[in-house]
């Protein structure tokens, strides 16, 4: 075991349901004007998370959930969709504690799971779910998960069925349409800075929700906060690549009790190469009325 695995703080909930937890402290670079967690944070946690659990699980030395069989066929999982919803978010100094499971999703991809605590109070400040898919690390195609492979995968899912949102017709399955241009919204010539690469060499997923964001109108971020967002990812975005983010009004809802309040908002995204009608991802975030 590494030095960075014994100060880990995570590992496999007992009773034998293959279920990860691992708890993280909220540091000060990791908050907003509002002295909580962004929402680049809390996906940042769940993705240390899954890399975490693919170490602990004797998976992978390199941070990607990768079986020795997908390793010798030069496959990869790559994010397809992420849905985040957020109740209350972590202030600086909180202890978030992250459980964490994989399920497998059809024959042709897998999920994974997300609930997130407050530790001190064990009270769930929001849940996730995403949905991952295979390609060849080198075609960059997507592969369809053979019997070898997924045998592997399922020894380390859970059991019996288990989602973050068992809900019916739940927000993180609702589809994302198509922006129509012009939109409302518009933030031209997003460009990767070196620090947004992974170890792909491709910009890390964390990066997009902020370009994702950065076309939300500044009177909207003062007076609200991200209740909840979904992700679509569609393609690959490189460091010398120029995006554009743009934005549009999906739905204003209004309170029952003051009809001259806007308690949410709705909007869709569109991150699409500079110039060009190539998407890059699709997506929907609500906010919330922030409460003083």
């Amino acid at each position: 075991m590494t030095l960075g695995e014994k100060l880990r703080f995570g590992g496999y909930e007992e009773g034998g349901e293959l279920v990860y937890k691992e708890s993280f402290v909220v540091r000060g670079c990791q908050v907003g004007v509002n002295n909580t967690a962004t929402i680049e944070t809390i996906a940042s946690l769940l993705q240390e998370t899954s890399c975490s659990r693919a170490q602990r699980s004797g998976w992978s030395t390199d941070g990607f959930p990768t079986p020795p069989t997908m390793k010798k066929h030069r496959l990869i999982w790559i994010t397809s969709r992420v849905h985040i919803e957020m109740y209350k978010y972590p202030a600086w100094g909180d202890v978030v504690e992250l459980e964490h499971w994989w399920e497998p999703d059809g024959r042709i991809a897998s999920r994974f799971d997300y609930m997130i605590r407050n530790l001190s109070t064990g009270e769930v400040i929001g849940r996730a779910t995403s949905k991952w898919l295979m390609m060849n690390q080198d075609t960059r195609k997507l592969h369809k998960i053979s019997g070898e492979v997924r045998d592997e995968f399922l020894a380390l899912c859970v059991k019996s069925p288990r989602s973050a949102f068992p809900e019916e017709n739940n927000a993180s399955l609702k589809k994302i349409p198509q922006l129509k241009e012009p939109a409302d919204y518009s933030q031209f010539g997003l460009v990767p800075r070196r620090a947004d690469m992974d170890m792909n060499k491709h910009v890390n997923n964390i990066t997009y929700y902020s370009w994702l964001l950065q076309s939300i109108p500044q009177d909207i971020v003062k007076t609200h906060e991200l209740q909840a967002i979904t992700i679509e990812f569609r393609q690959e975005c490189k460091y010398s690549d120029s995006v554009d983010s743009l934005a549009s009004i999906e739905i204003e809802m209004k309170s029952d009790s003051d009809t001259n309040s806007e308690d949410h908002r709705q909007f869709i995204h569109l991150l699409k190469f500079s110039g060009t009608h190539h998407e890059i991802n699709r997506a929907r975030s609500v906010w919330r009325k922030i409460e003083y």
